[in-house]
């Protein structure tokens, strides 16, 4: 009842204007100067009354109806804002369980014997080269590239049947990818971006694979002698079981004759938020 009260502070004045109004008509009539109050009886009186108090309990009725309804309606809303928020809630935490995670690993090919080996799709060696002829991706290292790691020497010849050597200006650096996450990632594909005609360019390096968790797969990058020394941005894109789209980064300076440095990779960033 108390609680009615507070919710409801209104009711006791209504319910006293709904009293003193007839009770002042009735002395207003009985003891002022207008005749027709006094020609009135106890009949026209009760039906006064009865029509006035009639009246005035259903616009009570009326209103606390509507005061009901408009509490049932706000109610609801924060009802439904809830489950908006705890659906929303449950949704994130289930993409977070699915979402896979990369892990980039890059080293330099220090015992020289990658180069010879052969390795099984989706592994396989990176040729980064302006020669547009070249292969990106191959399961075999280029037979032309052999004695440039194992000599760290390139062959120039200056005319006249004159050949000269020089300090080959090349990396080759072993990357391995491993898929951390426990679920499964699809479509995974590695890019580099590069600045043409001050617009940036996605050039993507391998057909589109798929990694397990705890899987992994060697992906070797060759910066050919002509490739331009410099720091560049590789981004691995890949999807969850569910088709969501992430993406990762990491950077490698190309700085020349088997050195280099590198950024490690960032977190996945989901792609297209506002689709899911």
């Amino acid at each position: 009842m108390r609680q009615f009260y507070k919710d409801n502070k209104w009711i006791i004045p209504i319910l006293t204007l709904i009293v003193l109004i007839p009770v002042g008509l009735n002395i207003f009539f009985m003891h002022g100067d207008l005749n027709t109050g006094k020609d009135l009886g106890n009949v026209e009186w009760l039906a006064f009354w009865g029509s006035y108090l009639g009246g005035a309990a259903t616009l009570i009725a009326v209103y606390l109806t509507l005061s009901q309804n408009m509490k049932v309606i706000k109610q609801n809303e924060k009802i439904f804002i809830q489950n908006q928020e705890n659906l929303i809630f449950q949704e994130e935490r289930s993409r977070i369980a699915l979402m896979p995670y990369i892990e980039v690993m890059v080293s330099l090919d220090d015992d020289m014997s990658l180069h010879k080996t052969k390795l099984h799709p989706p592994n396989g060696f990176i040729i980064l080269t302006n020669n547009n002829d070249a292969k990106r991706f191959s399961s075999d290292f280029p037979q032309k590239y052999h004695q440039i790691i194992e000599s760290g020497w390139v062959e120039e010849k200056i005319g006249n049947g004159v050949a000269t050597f020089r300090r080959a200006n090349h990396n080759f650096i072993r990357l391995i990818m491993t898929q951390k996450a426990p679920s499964i990632a699809r479509n995974i594909q590695l890019s580099v971006c590069l600045v043409l005609d001050q617009e940036e360019t996605r050039i993507y390096l391998n057909p589109p694979f798929l990694l397990a968790a705890m899987e992994s797969v060697k992906l070797p990058i060759f910066f050919d002698k002509d490739w331009s020394e410099g720091e560049y941005k590789f981004i691995v894109s890949f999807e969850d079981i569910e088709g969501r789209s992430y993406e990762q980064f990491f950077t490698i300076q190309h700085k020349g004759s088997l050195n280099y440095s590198f950024t490690p990779i960032n977190k996945p960033e989901l792609q297209n938020k506002s689709i899911y």
